[in-house]
């Protein structure tokens, strides 16, 4: 089988100061760039299998810039839900962790994509050129700059209110030195 990609707008609301987010990977039954759409319980073996979808995320899909895990996911009405978290000790991670909170501050969307494997695919009946993604398996999801589908969303990117205060007062204390 061959790794494919699937990508997905996502709009940050927060992200927590150690690189926590929520979002969806992947939205159900609508059709991205690429003319796919994906069924819903299209992910239900491989979350069983990968232990409630614990997969690496990456920068872009490449292997090789590994920028976190993915701490759990969940298929519900409007795709599968994911909660990640970066690993700010790599760079690739605090740079792209730095851009979702930017995003999340003028109103911009950042791009989240699946890699993963097509196990069973169809015909959509009502759109005769559209796949239908009835089984995958996931491999990876990666933080990309130009998704594919553009109904998937970052829901939170939280940001704790009492640190970001706690480090206003030392600045403001440095500040008076």
């Amino acid at each position: 089988m061959t790794k494919e990609f699937k990508s997905f707008p996502f709009r940050i609301h927060e992200v927590t100061a150690d690189g926590e987010f929520q979002g969806y990977a992947s939205t159900f039954e609508n059709v991205d760039l690429g003319n796919d759409a994906v069924a819903f319980g299209a992910f239900r073996k491989t979350l069983l299998e990968s232990g409630g979808g614990k997969v690496p995320i990456l920068d872009h899909h490449d292997p090789t810039r590994q920028i976190g895990w993915n701490l759990e996911a969940r298929e519900d009405a409007q795709g599968l839900a994911v909660r990640g978290r970066l690993d700010l000790n790599v760079q690739a991670a605090r740079e792209r962790h730095s851009l979702m909170k930017m995003a999340s501050r003028v109103g911009a969307r950042t791009g989240l994509s699946i890699g993963f494997q097509t196990v069973r695919a169809e015909s959509d009946r009502k759109r005769p050129k559209v796949r239908l993604l009835k089984e995958v398996k996931l491999i990876e999801y990666s933080v990309v700059v130009f998704p594919m589908n553009p109904n998937a969303s970052v829901a939170q990117v939280k940001m704790h209110n009492e640190l970001i205060h706690g480090m206003q007062t030392i600045i403001q204390s440095i500040a008076h030195y």
